[in-house]
């Protein structure tokens, strides 16, 4: 991947003018020490955008991360550059919590690793998504499960640390917005994301390999995330949110290096009484509907105990593990199906005026 100085935003790579969301900049290491103005600050953007860029240069802890995120990019390059066949070894065929989409309605409980090109509903009518992912469940790596990739266990104490890391990040800003919040005991985020329960959460690699001027593989459908807090790292353009106050799509700038990405999902939404706003994005080639190079993207979703209850966009109280299973149906559902329904988007359409 190329290198990022502390000081450079990576220039858009297309000649024409785009869009591009103003996002607020949250520190990290304020938020470790409790800096209630930071702690202020986080709860604004969590019940105004929902989206924001965190600051990880400013703690130890998030110096590591920056580090161990070029060791990710890295791995992924080599992974993904594999022959397809090599790949679909680690593919086990499933997407849903104890049971299989699409393929073979009775495979293993545990979260799939490898997913090829083309199994979702792309951006535009007709036509699949764009991009492969490697998942590691936070599971599998706590036990340090010989049913991950040979290829990550190769790499296990890079990812258990960049796992750990992200999962401190994630913790910290539910425990900050809890503080926010003014919640006390068993109300607090934290107690639904209790790291001895059993759960969903995630580290996924994803990568967009470059596409065709008539593909029928277009970018990463419109959705707000299944789980609580998703870290993202990217390097290059692609991911845009839909701006509420000008009901149009803006590009995210990627930040210069030091930065990551964060925003709130439906679970974390629904599990503060819908206080906390989970945003509607999508990635999208940034020129012309074509992929010109590979993207590379990472992401470590926290998602909640399996056995979480949730009142979803409807009004209808979920397990947080049925919502994950709803949602990754909903993710390979025609685009006709998705639109009659709240779970791609997590109600939020309404409350954004899109519908």
């Amino acid at each position: 991947m190329p290198i990022q100085s502390e000081t450079v935003w990576p220039a858009f790579p297309g000649d024409e003018q785009v869009r591009i969301a103003s996002l607020d900049t949250v520190d990290l290491g304020r938020l470790l020490t409790k800096d209630p103005i930071e702690i202020k600050k986080l709860l604004d953007v969590c019940t105004t955008h929902g989206f924001f860029y965190l600051d990880l240069q400013t703690c130890k802890e998030g110096l590591q991360l920056i580090d161990d995120e070029q060791g990710v990019y890295r791995f992924m390059e080599e992974y993904f550059a594999k022959p397809l066949e090599t790949k679909m070894l680690d593919d086990r065929k499933s997407f849903l919590h104890g049971c299989v989409i699409l393929i073979n309605f009775a495979s293993s409980h545990s979260i799939p690793s490898f997913k090829p090109v083309g199994v979702f509903t792309g951006t535009k009518e007709s036509h699949k998504d764009a991009y492969e992912t490697l998942k590691v469940a936070r599971e599998e790596m706590d036990a340090k499960s010989e049913l991950m990739p040979d290829s990550v266990k190769a790499k296990m104490e890079l990812f258990d640390r960049f796992m750990n890391l992200s999962n401190l990040v994630n913790y910290t800003l539910l425990m900050c917005l809890s503080d926010a919040l003014g919640l006390t005991g068993d109300a607090r985020l934290e107690e639904s994301h209790r790291r001895d329960q059993k759960s969903n959460t995630c580290l996924v690699m994803l990568h967009y390999p470059p596409t065709e001027a008539d593909g029928t593989n277009i970018g990463h459908n419109k959705h707000t995330d299944i789980g609580s807090i998703t870290l993202l790292f990217s390097e290059q353009w692609g991911l845009q949110v839909f701006d509420p106050e000008t009901q149009d799509w803006k590009f995210i700038q990627p930040r210069p290096r030091g930065h990551a990405t964060i925003n709130v999902g439906d679970s974390l939404r629904f599990l503060s009484g819908k206080k906390l706003y989970s945003c509607l994005h999508r990635v999208i080639p940034p020129t012309a509907d074509v992929q010109t190079e590979n993207r590379y993207s990472i992401a470590y979703f926290l998602r909640p105990e399996n056995a979480a209850v949730l009142e979803d966009a409807d009004g209808k109280v979920v397990a947080a593990s049925k919502w994950h299973d709803d949602k990754y149906v909903m993710f390979g559902a025609p685009h006709q199906e998705q639109d009659k329904a709240t779970v791609l988007t997590g109600g939020m359409e309404t409350i954004l005026g899109r519908a």
